[in-house]
Order: C-alpha cells, then structure tokens, then sequence
C-alpha cells in the first residue's frame, strides 16, 4: 500500500523515517538537528499527546495553593517535552553540581576499578581533586548567595513592621504575636543559610587539608557521594521544569550519553514512558476523510497507562510491587486506560519501526488501497541516509499515485472551496445597503429542522466553506466512537456538531440546546435557555407557529420582524451580549429611519427608488 507524502517536504520526512528505519545510534547533535521535523508541526503527534491530562503530577503542580486545579493551558507538560527535544537533561550532559560531582565520583570509582579503559572521559588524581574541590567553591557561594537573599528578606520584614534596630524589643506584643509566624518564617530560611555556608566551608577547608596525602582517593570519593546527594533531584520525570536536573546513573553518565538515541522517534518514545507513564501498544493507519469520494490517509498511535511500581519492605526484605490505582496527580487516568493520538501517517509509521510494532489498517481500506509491488535487487553504493529505505516499485506502470490537494482546482467533489482575499474586495467594493448585517454571515442553516436534515457529509462541507472555521475535522473513527459512547457520555452531539454548533445561527444554536438539556433532563439549563432567548428567535418561533396554523399573513409579519432583527445584529451567529453592543445598530433609531424611508417613497413615489 502506497502512503503519499506531502511533496513539499517529502524528502525531509523520508529522511526521518530512514532513521527510524536503521535503528542505528545517532549523536546528540544529530538528533537535535532533526527533532523539529516531528515536533515542528501542526496539529500532528506532538500537539495531539495528552500532555495536559496524562503527565504525571505527583507534585501537585497543575493545582494552586487550594488544591483548585489550574486551567490546562497552564500546565507544564507540554512544555517539559518540548524543552527535551532542545537539549534539556541530556544523559551525561548536565552542568549541573550534582552530576558534575557524580561524574567525579565515577571517573574515580572507574579508575580503581581497573576500569578506565572503558571510560570515555579520564581523569587523573590531580584533576578529579581539582574538580572536587571546585564544585565546593560552587557550594560555597550559592550557600552565600542564600544567606545575602535571607538577609535581605528579614531587612524588608523589619522595615515594613518598623523595626530600626538588630533586636525586636522595640515591638509592642501586639505586633509581635502578628507577625510571628512571617518573623519565625525569616529567621529560620536565615539560620539553615548559615549553617550550610559553615558545613560547605569546613568541607572545603578540609579537602585543601587532605590534598596533602598521598591518597585521598575515598576522602573525595565520600566528600562527591555526600554533594550528590544534597544535590538528589526530586522531579517526577526528566525534564521537569522547577526542579532540580536528575542526577545521571554511572551507566547513563559515561556509556548512554554518548549515542541514546537512533532518531527523534526514540526519543519521543523515551519521553511517553517516562512522562506519560504509558506504553505505545499500537500503530494505525486509518481513512481520516468524512467524504465518500475517496481516502485520505492518517495516521494513529495508542497509548496505555502503565501501572505504578513501588518498592514495599517485608519482613526487612525490600519487593517492588505494582500499583493500579495510583494515577499520579492525573484525576482518573489509571493503569489499564488506553487513548488513540491522531497523527501524520509517516509519524505512525517510524514510532511503530522505533517500537518494533506492527502498522495496522482496516481490510476494507486494505483491500481498496493495497497495489502489487515488488523489490529491485539492491546495490551497496548508498551515498545518503534517504538511501537507507529500499526502493519499491509498482508492478502494473498504469497506476498512479497523486496527492490531494496538490494546487488544483478539485472538479470531481461536492466540497465548495473556502472563501479566499479576493471576497474582502468584493466586500468593499459591492453595493451595499443599510438592511445588510456588518460581517459576512451567509450560514445556510435557517431552522432546526433543516440541520436535522444534515448529513455528516453535509455538516462537513459546511464548515470548509465557513470563513469563521479554522481547525481539522474529525476522523470517521472520531464519530463512531461518539456514537458508540453517547450514552456514557450523556450527549447526542458528535464532534462533528461540537465544532459546528458555535458557528450556527444563534437561534439554531439555541433550539438545539434546549433540546439537548430536555433529552438529558436538565430541566434548569433548558429554562435558563428559555429565559434568554432573542427577539429574532421569539419572532422566528411565532413565524413557524402562524405557518403552521395557516395565517400566513401573519407568519408573513413575524418573518419580516425576524428579519428587521437580524439587520440590527452585527453578527447574528453570536449569543446577544457576547460582544459589545456598541458594534449592532440601534433598534429605535432604524425602526424611525425605515418610517420616514417609507413615507418619503410614498410622498416622492419614483424619486426614492434605490434608496433607504
């Protein structure tokens, strides 16, 4: 089955996949310089992992100091991800003091060992010595740098209760008993200050002591074990921004650092396991077109959320177990749930060559797509990456194989093309009249009935043509699944009429509503709807009743009112008060300038032709 890329940056995806394809350790730089090639793009793998949903919290951090959860778009775990994909926490590559004191330690604890021939970094006594006793400078001055910063604050503190002098006798005990728990607060941030400045300092003044000795080789290495763990990072995964970069093991210091990864897809794979807490089980090529016309291809990962493993003391004897109901700061999402992310179908295809997964499709699609193929005999003069994959040829030359959407115009489907720049001129220079609305509302949706009418086709071809929509419609698999769970969910309304809904007529909007509220129950949210309905839609609604009575006449007058009311409307597809009121015309000032239009037609007849 042939797979068509797009011909604008074919050759840079090939490239990606033919990484994936060798499984091949690449280098840091390498790996960087192609990251953005996955994660650079719209609406593809990257945007759509549940980074706000499934990243683990066991900080709490998406929460405020209540315990509120914060909106998702606050959230940091998309963020976390991105900064790996740049570099952040790269094994063996932290500056940080921690794992530049563990990286002493294991060049030491290597060398005797009689295992340095092994390392790819070595260092001899003088330099490890040099390093350690650097690292405890370091120590030193962030230690003075915190008890400068708890200074200052206990100075703010004492300004602010008044307080000129070294003591607090001068405050009554009144303000004492206010303010202590903010004085405790201070002194304690200022004392810990101190007392890790003379800790690191007696430290440091013992190293220069010990250099000295002939060998000094344990002094250090117990000296670094001690800063490593002052230093013990306790973020919840790599990469996590507001703690402190996690200390690399010996193994991922001086053998993993060199060559992680084979591509960004093994890294993205990395990035799910350990941020996610989930597994890749699948991979799935799928039709993403609502249109009966043809397929169009896309892609599809599944997730699953792995269960949490804990380490238990029993009878002194230290057994990891597994936890299935921990979720890890993510309310609901346990081990056992599963999650289909959409994706670019090439992007299916190098994670399921990264995680040696089979690519999976429906045998309807399969047996509509699938062509005979076979493989030309393979020559050894491979001069680039992209020469990697091998070479497939179709076996029948009369097939060809083109790309949706390649700059043609489209002849052979129903979908009417979205509006360009060239309309805003048209806007500016038609005739226009003072009955016409301030924006471009031609929505083809006039009643409930006609929307029910709708097929999916139809609803999709709407919204292409709508200026006012912007996203990706939703796959076929999307809607079936909606279907399958409208009842766990509680909705009638697929996501196909989620993204359809707001850009409606706003009386249609609301009748739909009502009836969603009354189907489900919720007798309050269909009166409240009730309650806040507009002119427009009462005179619509009363239009339809006198039709259905057979006063015409009278359907007539509140058609013509429901008119008058969507002319006031700068955009009658919006709620009324949803914007300022400022931008409708006013409804006494238009209801005069029509009455005396109207009397002057009828004074001057012919004279006022073709104008209001």
């Amino acid at each position: 089955m042939t797979v068509p890329l797009s011909t604008s940056n074919s050759k840079s995806l090939i490239k990606l996949i033919s990484f994936a394809y060798r499984l091949q350790p690449i280098s840091k730089s390498l790996c960087l310089s192609l990251a953005p090639l996955l994660i650079n793009r719209d609406g593809a793998l990257f945007d759509n992992l549940p980074w706000d949903t499934w990243t683990i919290d066991p900080k709490k951090r998406n929460t405020d100091k209540a315990g509120n959860p914060i909106a998702k778009k606050y959230h940091l775990g998309k963020r976390d991800a991105y900064n790996r994909f740049i570099g952040k926490d790269w094994y063996g590559r932290s500056l940080s003091l921690g794992n530049l004191a563990a990286r002493a330690k294991y060049l030491i604890e290597a060398k005797y060992e009689d295992k340095t021939e092994n390392v790819a970094f070595s260092f001899d006594e003088e330099a490890n010595t040099v390093l350690a006793r650097r690292i405890l400078e370091l120590e030193v001055q962030d230690a003075r740098m915190a008890v400068a910063e708890a200074e200052e604050q206990l100075a703010i503190l004492k300004a602010d209760l008044g307080v000129s002098t070294s003591s607090f006798d001068s405050m009554t005990d009144d303000d004492m008993v206010r303010s202590f728990d903010a004085l405790q607060q201070s002194l304690q941030l200022l004392q810990d200050a101190q007392m890790s400045v003379k800790d690191n300092e007696e430290a440091l003044d013992a190293l220069i002591s010990e250099e000295e000795n002939t060998d000094n080789s344990s002094f250090i290495v117990g000296l670094l074990s001690a800063i490593t763990d002052a230093q013990k990072s306790d973020a919840a995964y790599r990469g996590a921004l507001g703690s402190k970069p996690v200390i690399d093991s010996r193994e991922e210091m001086l053998e993993k650092s060199i060559l992680p990864y084979s591509s960004p897809f093994d890294l993205m794979k990395e990035i799910i396991n350990e941020q996610l807490n989930a597994d890749i089980i699948g991979c799935v090529i799928e039709n993403s077109s609502l249109f009966r016309s043809g397929v169009v291809f896309g892609g599809a990962i599944v997730l699953k959320r792995k269960p949490v493993k804990k380490k238990v003391s029993i009878s002194g004897e230290n057994i990891e177990i597994e936890d299935n109901y921990d979720d890890l700061g993510n309310d609901g999402i346990k081990s056992g749930n599963f999650i289909v992310v959409e994706c670019d179908c090439d992007e299916a295809i190098g994670m399921a060559l990264t995680c040696g997964l089979n690519v999976y499709l429906e045998p309807n699609i399969w047996a509509e797509s699938k062509v005979d193929c076979h493989l030309p005999v393979q020559t050894d003069d491979k001069n680039s990456i992209i020469d990697a994959l091998p070479v497939i040829e179709t076996v029948n030359k009369s097939i060809i194989l083109r790309r949706q959407g390649d700059g043609e115009v489209s002849t052979g489907t129903p979908i009417q093309a979205p509006r360009s720049t060239n309309d805003f001129m048209r806007f500016l220079t038609s005739k226009k009249t003072n009955d016409q609305t301030v924006f471009n509302t031609d929505i083809p949706v006039q009643s409930l009935d006609e929307y029910d009418e709708m097929t999916v086709q139809d609803k999709a071809q709407l919204l292409l043509s709508l200026e006012s929509f912007n996203g990706r419609l939703p796959r076929p698999r999307a809607l079936k699944e909606a279907s399958t769970n409208s009842n766990i969910y509680n909705t009638q309304f697929s996501p196909l009429d989620e993204m359809m809904v707001p850009l409606i007529d706003e009386s249609v909007r609301r009748q739909l509503l009502i009836r969603e509220a009354k189907r489900r129950g919720d007798i309050e949210a269909a009166d409240e709807l009730e309650n806040k309905k507009s002119m427009r839609q009462m005179a619509k609604e009363s239009a339809v009743q006198a039709r259905y009575e057979g006063k015409d006449e009278l359907a007539a007058i509140w058609e013509k009112e429901a008119d008058f009311y969507a002319s006031l409307r700068a955009d009658v597809t919006q709620d009324e008060g949803s914007y300022s009121s400022f931008l409708d015309r006013d409804e006494w000032y238009e209801r005069n300038r029509r009455a005396t239009a109207e009397r002057n037609k009828k004074r001057f007849d012919s004279l006022m032709d073709g104008l209001e």
